[in-house]
């Protein structure tokens, strides 16, 4: 006979009544929370979703339409929303959008939609409102995770990716630089759009002159990256610092930074934007601005959750959560 709720709740020592609010997104005290998960772990419990469905009239199915996996920043999201939805007893029906056109993103949302999902997460991007619509004219509760970019009503979570880059380039200008690279994504996304805006407001604030050649489009690509150091580095006037917007692309420019036995923090200082394993395994390590990914996947799915279980009391809810700067030896103190 398999693991029953009866069986959760005795290993977590609460009552039955609490492992079934949990299991539907109600909100419960965090020991019990985290009582209920770990009871759930260790009896490997899995929620019989048929039988749910026939009483509720749901799939207990959720659409994720978002970026390609193959990148850290990507993959740890779809980790952490799988493992949250997963434990609320709902799969996943996972779409990269990543190179769609917006006939393409279109179908998508028409198939996951289709599916008779009970909620979709999508990270939107410019040609995706049509889509948007379409699901908000549905009825099925949508999250926006990071793009938040429409004018509709609907509830999003993103990061403050313009305060993120305003901390990393005051840090720049107060370790004594003034002439500082940034290497940019695609201005399509809300994010890359945002990170060049914390730049800019910086050399706003600060009096310092824009210098045209220092703003390269690295295309949130590994190649963008790599192209990028070589371009600025080919300069008449080569920048001391650079502020590098995304962690792909920081691969790519720590490629060509080695391949033109650039020394960091010496010949130039980094800072990037996403911090992950490259930031520590490189040397100097990276001085990085990180991402609350975990609390970004979480507080998407609990908004998600909140909305299929029928409670639209606060909609449209607007979260932006604090990146972390932190310090380490990739910028030099440049003395006056």
């Amino acid at each position: 006979m398999g693991v029953t709720i009866k069986d959760v709740a005795k290993e977590a020592n609460v009552a039955i009544s609490t492992i079934s609010k949990y299991l539907n997104g109600g909100k419960v005290r965090r020991k019990n929370k985290e009582a209920i998960e770990a009871a759930i772990r260790k009896l490997n419990y899995s929620p019989n979703t048929a039988a749910r469905g026939l009483r509720t009239s749901r799939t207990y199915r959720v659409g994720l339409l978002t970026g390609t996996g193959d990148n850290p920043h990507t993959s740890r999201l779809l980790d952490e929303i799988e493992r949250r939805m997963w434990s609320q007893g709902y799969s996943l029906i996972y779409l990269n959008t990543e190179c769609g056109t917006k006939e393409t993103v279109r179908e998508y949302m028409d198939f996951v939609v289709g599916a008779g999902v009970d909620g979709i997460i999508v990270t939107a991007s410019g040609n995706s409102e049509d889509c948007l619509r379409r699901a908000y004219e549905c009825g099925i509760p949508v999250v926006i995770m990071e793009e938040c970019y429409t004018d509709m009503e609907m509830d999003c979570v993103q990061v403050d990716c313009a305060g993120g880059s305003y901390q990393a380039m005051e840090y720049l200008i107060n370790a004594g630089h003034r002439d500082i690279a940034v290497v940019c994504g695609p201005e399509k996304y809300v994010t890359a759009s945002e990170r060049l805006r914390g730049y800019l407001r910086v050399i706003e604030d600060y009096g310092l002159p824009v210098r045209e050649e220092y703003f390269v489009d690295g295309s949130f690509k590994y190649d963008g990256g790599y192209e990028c150091i070589k371009k600025i580095w080919a300069l008449p006037k080569r920048p001391t610092a650079v502020f590098i917007t995304n962690y792909v692309m920081c691969m790519g420019a720590m490629e060509a930074v080695y391949e033109l036995g650039i020394r960091i923090p010496e010949d130039l200082s980094v800072v990037t934007f996403d911090d992950f394993e490259l930031s520590l395994m490189v040397r100097p390590k990276l001085t990085a601005v990180k991402q609350p990914l975990k609390e970004l996947a979480d507080e998407v799915c609990r908004i998600l959750l909140q909305r299929m279980n029928g409670d639209y009391t606060d909609f449209p809810r607007k979260i932006r959560l604090k990146p972390t700067f932190i310090e380490r030896d990739s910028v030099r103190k440049i003395l006056p």
